[in-house]
Order: structure tokens, then sequence, then C-alpha cells
């Protein structure tokens, strides 16, 4: 790595400390650790749901995607566009007027206690799982660079996570996930914008006309993709309206507030992916050969796509900053998974702690030890997917998400619904859409069942794409179908109180939460968050200065006067 990149990692590496220590005062107390008093500016809060849909993974498995097949990675994306678009006009708001801390506050509410000990266990367990692969998904990017052990690399970054969950809370976690986003958005679109400089001057492709981009291949089906298209804009949408989601408007101040936060994220997930995937469609246009460029990725040398187009063609420092903007986007959502789950813990233990004067510390000094222990197993699982060679890196992605997050989407999803489920149908849907995918993915013989329809023969390649999006459709029809019929297969009397619970929640939807106009004394100061985005617009001015060519130079100046816009207009 040349040594401008080596100072532009360490420059930004320095941002991202004094944000955490910018922020670090604002968690000393349980309500401010968990969600920061409801008082989290809206475009925070809408930072945090855009980074946690983002991470690493999108340059790394899913410039795979985008390498080998072209534009239907962009459904994925666009999916959470639409998922956000539903968010702001109708999910959002009602999250917020439940006025509760955590998500299991409102499992708990609609399914009991029993549910929501349920929810909070596989809530944990899938934040293993799916922050360990995020991590695994940047430690191979980073593998790349530097040509190290993945191993090492993911020690490293763990390292870095269990040092952030040691300071935590939701203004440590908003904070940075806003900065970094701020960051990463602009250096992804200029990065995007030299690539079609590059093509134009350059005579290269980005967008393939043949079949091969829209599609995957001559002999790939065109029913196929659409379908797996439309199973992907199911999933992000549910995977984003359910009540384990809902952490990211919980913090905002009123329901206008949430509504802007998802209409923020919306957007850019409408126009972030498309510069994203330029890189990567621009080297898989031009037909390189990844493997033999990189043979210590094996079978995942193509997720070295994106990495390989600023390695080669973007001028130095370029890398520096692209390297710990990776590292900050798998920090930000496995950080904020952590903290959601320690404010879970925090409020489960609140009422079985008996009062006194220290309770506070000593619940959010549980929650950080808790966040600890978590990035530990987050740490070693890391390291064992990395023995996992016969799936991609995106596979792994898409068919966790589609059989054990969807399960537990859908009946959270359904809980602001009036479905006159009982109790046990939470739970009980859960296991239900477990066993279902579980059972379609494993036993489905897709092969057969298109001979059986009289459909073409399928690639093979399309296989896992298919059983995904049958698997998918499967479990939305017996999940729903489950929670709505429930009540008929048993459904005893709740208790007064019980009932008053349930009551109680579809009333408070109905009551619009007004924004808190009097003065925040407890929170940051409003003129922190543009201080710090003109320092990272300084850092960016300071590479142009060091950059060696007039092209490193004026890319580093565009960054920067871009940067300058966002941090004016927070003052705004």
């Amino acid at each position: 790595m040349p040594t401008l990149d080596r100072v532009a990692l360490l420059l930004a590496l320095m941002v991202i400390v004094g944000t955490v220590i910018a922020y670090r005062r604002r968690a000393e107390t349980p309500d401010g650790f968990v969600r920061g008093g409801g008082r989290v500016p809206w475009w925070m809060a809408g930072s945090t749901a855009f980074m946690t849909q983002f991470s690493a993974w999108t340059f790394t498995g899913a410039a795979q995607k985008a390498y080998e097949d072209g534009f239907s990675v962009l459904m994925i994306f666009w999916g959470n566009a639409l998922g956000f678009l539903l968010a702001a006009l109708y999910f959002a708001p009602r999250f917020r007027r439940l006025r509760v801390s955590t998500y299991s506050e409102i499992i708990r509410m609609r399914y009991g206690r029993f549910t929501q000990l349920f929810y909070v266990v596989s809530q944990i367990l899938l934040t293993l799982m799916t922050a360990s692969i995020a991590l695994y998904g940047v430690s191979l990017f980073l593998g790349a660079v530097f040509d190290v052990r993945v191993a090492f690399v993911t020690l490293v970054i763990g390292a870095v996570i269990i040092c952030v969950t040691l300071i935590g809370g939701v203004w440590v976690v908003s904070a940075n996930n806003f900065i970094q986003m701020v960051q990463l958005a602009v250096l992804t679109f200029v990065v995007g914008g030299f690539g079609l400089w590059l093509a134009a001057d350059a005579d290269m492709t980005v967008v393939g006309g043949d079949r091969d981009f829209w599609i995957g291949g001559d002999d790939y089906s065109l029913g196929i993709m659409l379908a797996w298209s439309a199973a992907m804009l199911v999933k992000q949408c549910i995977s984003i309206n359910n009540a384990t989601s809902s952490y990211r408007f919980l913090t905002t101040n009123g329901d206008r507030d949430a509504r802007k936060a998802a209409a923020l994220a919306s957007i850019l997930f409408v126009v972030g992916p498309v510069s994203w995937f330029i890189p990567p469609w621009l080297i898989g246009q031009a037909g390189i050969d990844l493997a033999s460029l990189y043979p210590v990725l094996g079978e995942d040398a193509a997720n070295a796509a994106y990495v390989h187009f600023i390695r080669d063609y973007l001028p130095p420092g370029v890398l520096g900053l692209v390297v710990a903007a990776m590292l900050a986007v798998t920090v930000a959502p496995i950080t904020t998974s952590l903290n959601r789950d320690a404010g879970v813990i925090i409020s489960l233990l609140t009422p079985l702690l008996g009062a006194s004067e220290r309770l506070g510390q000593r619940l959010v000094a549980i929650g950080r030890a808790f966040g600890v222990f978590q990035g530990s197993i987050i740490v070693m699982l890391a390291i064992a997917l990395g023995q996992v060679h016969h799936l991609s890196l995106f596979d792994i992605m898409v068919m966790f998400g589609v059989i054990f997050q969807m399960p537990l989407a859908l009946p959270a999803m359904l809980s602001i619904a009036r479905t006159g489920a009982p109790d046990w149908a939470g739970w009980g849907g859960v296991l239900v859409g477990i066993l279902v995918t579980t059972s379609s993915y494993r036993w489905l013989d897709v092969e057969a069942l298109g001979h059986w329809l009289g459909l073409p023969p399928i690639h093979p390649s399309q296989l896992v794409d298919i059983k995904l999006a049958v698997s998918l459709v499967l479990q939305v029809v017996s999940v729903v179908g489950f929670v709505y019929l429930a009540r008929f297969i048993h459904a005893s009397r709740r208790s007064t109180s019980r009932q008053a619970e349930v009551d109680e929640l579809f009333a408070r939807l109905e009551r619009p939460v007004a924004a808190d106009t009097s003065p925040d004394r407890s929170g940051p100061s409003r003129e922190l968050a543009p201080r710090l985005v003109l320092c990272v617009a300084l850092v960016s001015l300071l590479l142009a200065v060091l950059a060696d060519t007039w092209l490193g130079a004026g890319f580093f100046v565009v960054v920067a006067l871009c940067q300058l816009v966002v941090s004016r207009l927070l003052k705004r």
C-alpha cells in the first residue's frame, strides 16, 4: 500500500476515534444508553437506518454478484428503498407511537412475556450470526488489500468492535453512523463518477447491452431472474418494517422525525447502489480474471472486484479512505446491533434489580459487558466462516436471511396488525417459518418441479436463486396464514391485565407523538455534527495537498467540496 494510502487510512481512523470521544459522555444513564432520551435528530436516525442495512458485504459479496451477474444485484438494495418508503408512509411513525425503548417491549405487549423472551434469545443468536457474516466479509476485503490472512484481519477488527462497545451508547453509535455515512456516500459517488469518466475516456463499458448483464447468461431464465428479484424486494420490505427493526425509529423526536428518517434512508438506497456497483460492473464487462489476480482468495476471488478497481484505476490515497470506510461501515452496524441487544438486557433487568442510587450506572455497565461478550463470540464465528468454501459470501448472506431472519420478522411485523392472534402465535409463527423454509430448501427438487410444470431446464447457478424465491413465498404464506388462523386452533381467554396490555398497544398506535421542543440539556450540542463533518472535509483537503498527481488532487478536492456542502447544510 502506498504511503499516501496509509496516511489516508490513519487520518480516517482518527476521525472515527474523535467521533466516539466527542459523544462518549451521552451514555451514562440507561435511557441515554438505549435510545438517547428520544432526542436523536432525524438525519442521525436515518443514517443509522441506512448504515444498518449496509456494510462492507456490499463491496465484497454483493460486488461479486454485480461482477458475475450484472444488474440483478440492485434488487436487494432497491428493496431497501421500497421498504424504507413504506416505513416513511406507515410503519416508522406507528412504531414511534408505541412509546417504548426497545423492540422487546413491543413483542411483550402484543404476544406476552414468553414470546418476548423467545424473541430476545433468538434475536441475540441472530445478531451473532449476521454480525459474524459481515465481519467475515470485510476481513476478506482487507485481506485482499494487505495480502494477509483473513483470520488475522478478523482479530484486529474484532478488537476495534470490542473497544467501541466498551464506550457504547446510542449517541456514539448514531453519530459515528452519520459521520461515516457522509464520508462513504460522498466517496462512493465520486468513485462512481470517476468510473463513468473512465468508461467514456477509455472506451470501456459499464452497462452491458447483452443478455449476460441484464439476466446473467445466455442460458439463464428471465422468469427466474424476475421471480428472484420480486422475492428480494418482498424480503427487504419485511426485514425493514417489523418490530425487531423498529429501534431505528424509537430514538427519534416524534412521528414527523421518524418519517423523515425513513425517507432519508429510502432516498439513499435509490441513488446509492448505482454508484456503488459501477466499479464491479466495469471490471466484469472488461472480462478481467480476478481468480488469477487474487489466488489467495480461492473461489471468493470475485469478492475483490471493487478493491481491484480502486487499486488499479484510482489515484493513491483513495484506497486508504475506502479501507477505512469499509472498516467503519462494518463496525457501525455491528455496534448498533450490540447496543440494541444490550438495551434489551437492560430493560429486562431493570425491574429485577432493587432501586438504588447507582442502579443506572450498574445497568449501563451490565449492558457494556454483555456487548463485549457478544463481540468476542462474533469474532470466533467469523473465523469459523472462513472454513466454509462451498458457498459464496453472497449466497451465505441471502440464504441465512431467508431461513432465519424472515421467520422472526413476519410475526414481529404483524405485531401492530389487528390479527386477533393469541399470544402463542408469536413464537409458533417463528417455528412454522423455520420449519417450512428449511424443509423447502433442503428437500424441494426445483428441477423436478420445473419439469412437472413443463418449464425449460434450469441453469445450475440459478438453482439457489429459485430455491430462495420459492422458500420465501412458502414462508410468507404459511407464517401469515398461521398467525391469522391461530385463534381458530386454540385461543384461551387472556387475563384482565394481559388484555389491557394488548388494548394499550393498539390505543397508542392511534395517538401521534408530537416533537418535544424543550431544550435538551443532556444531549450533545447541535454544532458538534457539522464540526465533525468539517474535520472530515479538512482531512480530504490535506490529502489533496499531499497528492502527487493533479488527478489525485482533483479527486480529493471534489470529495472535500461535497463534504463542506453537507457541513453547511447541517448548520442551517
